[in-house]
């Protein structure tokens, strides 16, 4: 009974103590621990595979000698404010992304520098897009006679602009797009091709026609006969030179031959032509683009080029791959292939250009055997890029 009794107090003096910590601490709770389990998941995401695009002309009409017979003054030589032409690209894709635009400019006086020039598209995804560059210019070769010839590189891939399969470009030697040359511009000229003999990849979209600004009323180096817009950037014809007609542009029937001079221009686009091969000409780089379709970053390597070819020949480009009978493949040389990337490619894409980031290393030349290579002369090389 005893050892009962004394168990029972000891059980008061318990409580006694709990309840003078609750009163002290304002709360306080018992509680059980237990034990348990669930599920729960992450995923892993998958890479993207990339595509390996060329970059090169969707058009072009500038001579690779830079020996042109022809040109046009803007302003400072009573001239046009502005020149363009309408121009489609080779490739019938509706939009295009548009790397940069090179225009061959004659300069036939002294040295100048720090001209700025604008060149403006019309119609892209995007509505219209300008680049304006500060270039700069050596003197003439022979001045008066014979001018240096300089091409202006205007750089739009920072914009990651798509330009439709046809557009209007216009040229303006100023910072504003119609606005009067300045005066340092008075002895440059923009170069004039052949439409017939050097409009190489694209073409001309309304032959026998340019497109014009005459804001200031200087029609002194144009045809007489064809009145220039002067309220505005338009088209205007270009086929009513005389019948002798020996300086720009060309006669009615030269136009009708297909033989009137355009603007020497040239429009790099995503998935272009590489231009410029000949026997034993200088290695023409080949500039790519990487596109990773993905949402996240994936690693690529390596990226190797190789010439598509049928038996010794080579081929044209997919998917049309038809056999250039009689045009060898060991005609033509790779040259650093594979390139070494060994960088993370984020989403959407990546140039690799003489000028980008990271600089295209790999390059394509034709060589010069002692022997008739006739079969290769106009012909599209296809070319296929593969990365690890």
């Amino acid at each position: 009974m005893q050892s009962k009794l004394f168990g029972s107090k000891k059980r008061i003096a318990a409580l006694a103590v709990a309840a003078a910590v609750l009163a002290a601490g304002g709360a306080a709770f018992a509680y059980f621990t237990s034990s348990g389990a669930g599920a729960g998941s992450a995923q892993t995401g998958s890479a993207s595979n990339v595509t390996i695009s060329q970059v090169g002309a969707g058009y072009d009409s500038l001579i690779s000698t830079n020996s042109y017979s022809q040109d046009q003054c803007l302003s400072g030589c009573s001239g046009p404010d502005e020149i363009g032409n309408d121009i489609t690209l080779a490739s019938s894709a509706s939009y295009q992304q548009l790397v940069n635009v090179v225009v061959g400019i004659d300069n036939w006086g002294a040295a100048v520098t720090a001209v700025p020039m604008t060149l403006t598209i019309n119609n892209t995804a995007a509505g219209p897009i300008s680049d304006t560059v500060s270039a700069s210019f050596p003197a003439a070769t022979n001045p008066g006679t014979l001018p240096s010839e300089t091409n202006v590189t205007f750089d739009f891939s920072p914009q990651d602009a798509f330009v439709s399969n046809e557009f209007v470009y216009g040229l303006t030697f100023n910072s504003t797009p119609g606005a009067a040359a300045v005066p340092a511009a008075d002895s440059l000229n923009v170069a004039l091709s052949s439409s017939a003999n050097d409009l190489s990849v694209g073409t001309d979209t309304h032959p026998g026609t340019i497109w014009i600004d005459d804001a200031g009323s200087d029609n002194g180096d144009f045809p007489t006969c064809t009145a220039l817009p002067t309220s505005g950037f338009a088209q205007v014809s270009t086929s009513c030179g005389p019948a002798l007609e020996t300086g720009a542009y060309g006669t009615t029937a030269q136009v009708a031959a297909g033989n009137d001079d355009i603007p020497a221009v040239e429009i790099n686009v995503v998935g272009g032509t590489v231009t410029g091969l000949y026997p034993g000409a200088p290695a023409q780089p080949i500039e790519y683009a990487i596109t990773n379709p993905g949402t996240s970053p994936v690693q690529v390597n390596t990226v190797s080029v190789s010439l598509d070819t049928t038996g010794t020949d080579v081929e044209s480009p997919a998917p049309a791959s038809q056999d250039v009978t009689g045009c060898l493949a060991s005609w033509y040389q790779l040259n650093n292939s594979p390139q070494t990337i060994g960088q993370s490619i984020p989403p959407g894409t990546t140039l690799f250009t003489t000028n980008s980031a990271t600089a295209t290393t790999l390059s394509i030349q034709m060589l010069n055997p002692d022997i008739i290579q006739n079969a290769c002369e106009g012909a599209d090389i296809g070319l296929s890029f593969t990365s690890n």
